[in-house]
């Protein structure tokens, strides 16, 4: 037998059981005494008097009582043991059902999926429920997603929820799903309380040996005055054999912004698990879902091994492109394919901002950089670049580029510093070529800002290869490890790691900013500082003397570049290398992407402008199995921009026009959200890890939905006792008055008492008030109700 209450605060009310003391106190006024000779007539005896005033204490006691029971029955007191079961006692549940909705329920490995065996599980499992109990349903993948979030007693609404759940996508951690459903049933109102994990017993969603996560997960569960019960129901139907599965990486790409015709380079690792000898895959490569047999691969995969495969592609189209590499089927599809956006645009427009224009323009610092992007003989340029003198720019001039070169720009005026940060918040790219003209106070105070700029890294002395003993510097090959710089490594035939340098700014990369040391002294201006939640810059290509080359850094959505030399052969002899010209293309392409990044984690929004005559109203968002979302409008007239939040769906969303017979390949835009492919890893739960989450009763494990009506629907009774309470108080007033009026009627008795112990001669002379007041002194004062 066990006893405790629902909402145990209430009996603070307790405290209001002082209220009939302190009124009876109150009412104990003190009078002057004024003896008279027909007095004795009207005073009580001592047994009358210690009557009555029993009375009143007895009457105070119920007062009392009442508040207390009242304040009891507000807390809701519940009793549960056999002998409320054997009563037939049952109370209603509060229950949170959690589904997995990972890939690795999407195994096809059965003659139904565990995804498929969990949703009908559930169906099932309500039939078992009663009338007044509540349900809420919790989709446990990347993100939790509360589909039903407010605990509904409307069974046919979870049902239809159940129904139209996305397919199994993404991984699963059923830890933050806990959490979710005990702080929903923390507003529950019944005394049962369940949340029912659906899942396939894979270890890697329950994170076993995080003992300090399901510390804090008991700690959650201990706060409640009613503490949730957990059940984890295995609908994997597995085996103990080993599952023999393949999986394809997220893609890589040298660029996810492009123009006609220029290569792009897609690269992936596909993973063997289970397997005991070498596999021989197909790998298949698709462009807006169209399959290119030309490119399809075989590849030999080691046991439980990996192999690296690499495809290239021209788009000869504009607009917005879908490639997908693709594994030849197994039993679980999730992983057996990987999907990457593309945009492919018109030539790119460029500001060159020259910072040592000269009447010859082959002395300039733009010379080399506009032939290699736009050379007049080229009329079909990928990049088309316009050239403007620093001491000409203007704020205006950053409307229309996409990327802005400071070419050994020495510095820049407050209102040109200020759109041009404004510009990267807003996506463009900048790339910064320093030389000998750059004052490198200006941009390590202006740009840099003790870290907190959009500079990736601040200048600190003008190095030469006079300072050490290796001769000219060189670009280290093995330093090129991004997709798009891996192009100019040796062993790929890239010559750009034989250029050689004679001077070269020493630059200090920044770091991210929880990284910034608080100045204990005055710690409210080192947060004054700290406007944006900065990543660290990160050092992409270095020279043989160990000093970086090139450091890359987002800032908002905007990314920049900053070079250790410039871009003409004042320092070296780069422009005069083939790789030159790709190498700035590749450097360009990639800075000019921010705008609208299109392969995201899921969670991260979407967004991207718009032209300012699109009506937002005519299109939407299409996720993952056909989920719809309306299109968020944010900006102001002189820039629009489409947003979408929910991206907690793993899979393609595409911006398209609402009326199909109206649709443009040409407007409507594709995003890819990615996940983990650590869900891939089919690793079961162990008999140590299951001991570890289920000691001190805090989880069960069920297998069989008889197993569950056993167990979960046929527990010991619970039943709430406050209505008893309620009883109590009704006979505590009915009592109530009952003395009252005892009391009231007690006066009369008392006086006829009185006159029969002293008896007086009633004549005609007596008057009938003498008689009326001397009751009405006898007669005792009723106590105020309280």
């Amino acid at each position: 037998m066990s006893f405790d209450f629902v909402n145990p605060f209430m009996l603070v009310g307790l405290a209001g059981v002082a209220l009939p003391v302190l009124s009876h106190l109150l009412s104990k006024k003190k009078y002057d005494t004024v003896d008279w000779g027909a007095m004795q007539f009207l005073e009580l005896s001592r047994n009358a008097q210690r009557k009555l005033r029993l009375e009143e204490i007895l009457l105070m006691l119920m007062r009392m009582a009442l508040i207390a029971l009242l304040a009891f029955a507000f807390a809701r007191p519940w009793l549960s043991g056999s002998l409320l079961a054997g009563l037939g006692s049952k109370q209603n549940r509060d229950v949170v059902i959690i589904l997995d909705g990972s890939y690795s329920m999407g195994w096809e490995g059965k003659a139904t999926t565990p995804h498929a065996a969990g949703i009908q599980w559930a169906h099932e499992f309500l039939e078992e429920l009663q009338s007044g109990d509540t349900v809420s349903l919790l989709d446990a993948r990347d993100n939790v997603r509360p589909v039903i979030e407010r605990p509904t007693l409307d069974f046919s609404k979870v049902r239809e929820a159940l129904t139209e759940l996305p397919s199994p996508s993404g991984t699963s951690d059923l830890t933050e799903a806990i959490i979710k459903a005990v702080h929903l049933l923390n507003s529950a109102d019944n005394l049962s309380r369940e949340i029912v994990i659906i899942t396939d017993r894979q270890a890697l969603g329950w994170s076993p040996t995080e003992q300090n996560l399901w510390a804090r997960i008991d700690n959650l569960l201990q706060q409640p005055a009613i503490k949730p019960r957990l059940w984890a129901i295995d609908v994997s139907g597995s085996t103990t054999d080993r599952k023999v599965n393949f999986t394809v990486d997220q893609l890589q790409l040298s660029r996810e912004l492009s123009v006609k015709d220029f290569p792009i380079r897609f690269k992936t690792k596909i993973s063997a698990s289970g397997t005991e000898t070498t596999v021989t895959r197909k790998i298949f490569f698709e462009v807006d879902e169209q399959r290119l047999t030309e490119k399809t691969l075989l590849v030999q995969i080691p046991p439980d091994g990996e192999a690296t495969v690499e495809f290239e592609h021209k788009f000869d189209s504009l607009g917005s492109h879908l490639v997908s590499v693709v594994l030849e089927a197994d039993p679980l599809p999730g992983d057996n394919r990987s999907d990457a956006a593309i945009s492919v645009t018109a030539a790119l427009p460029v500001l060159l901002v020259d910072g040592q224009p000269n009447f010859d323009p082959t002395a300039s610092e733009t010379f080399f950089t506009r032939m290699a992007l736009s050379a007049p003989s080229n009329f079909t340029p990928w990049i088309s670049a316009t050239v403007l003198p620093a001491d000409q720019l203007q704020p205006a001039d950053f409307q229309v580029p996409e990327v802005v070169i400071l070419a050994n720009v020495a510095r820049l005026s407050a209102e040109v510093t200020a759109a041009l940060s404004q510009f990267v918040a807003s996506g463009g790219g900048v790339l910064v070529a320093p030389g000998d003209a750059v004052d490198a106070e200006f941009y390590n105070s202006q740009l840099f800002a003790d870290n907190t700029g959009w500079l990736p890294a601040s200048f600190q002395a003008i190095q030469s290869s006079e300072q050490n003993d290796l001769g000219r510097t060189q670009i280290v090959s093995d330093s090129l490890e991004l997709p798009w710089l891996t192009r100019f490594r040796r062993e790929n035939k890239g010559n750009l790691t034989n250029a050689r340098f004679s001077k070269w700014w020493k630059l200090e990369p920044a770091v991210a900013t929880a990284e910034i040391p608080v100045d204990e002294e005055n710690p409210s201006e080192t947060e004054e500082i700290e406007p944006h939640d900065l990543p660290p810059a990160t050092s992409v290509a270095r020279f043989d003397t160990s000093d970086p080359f090139l450091i890359l850094r987002s800032f908002d959505r905007g990314n920049v570049a900053v070079m250790a030399v410039p871009l003409d052969a004042d320092w070296g002899n780069m422009p005069s290398k083939p790789d030159y010209v790709a190498y700035l293309h590749e450097i360009i392409f990639n800075l000019a992407q921010g705008k609208a990044q299109r392969n995201l984690n899921a969670g991260e929004p979407v967004s991207f402008p718009v032209p300012p005559e699109l009506n937002p109203d005519d299109y939407l968002f299409k996720g993952p199995d056909e989920t719809e979302f309306e299109a968020e409008v944010v900006g102001d007239d002189s820039e629009i921009s489409i947003r979408l939040s929910d991206t907690t769906l793993p899979g393609i969303y595409r911006f398209e026009q609402k009326n199909p017979a109206e649709h443009n390949p040409q407007l409507a835009q594709i995003f890819v959200v990615n996940f983990d492919r650590t869900e891939s890893d089919l690793t079961t739960l162990t008999d140590s890890d299951q001991l570890l989450l289920t000691q001190n009763d805090r989880l069960k494990f069920i297998d069989t939905a008889e197993d569950a009506e056993q167990e979960m629907l046929a527990d010991e009774s619970k039943s709430e006792i406050w209505h008893l309470f309620m009883l109590l108080i009704l006979a505590i007033l009915v009592f109530e008055v009952v003395m009252t009026r005892r009391l009231v009627q007690g006066g009369h008795a008392v006086n006829d008492d009185d006159d029969d112990e002293f008896p007086t001669d009633h004549t005609d002379n007596d008057s009938p008030s003498t008689e009326n007041q001397t009751r009405a002194a006898a007669q005792p004062q009723e106590p105020a109700m309280n």
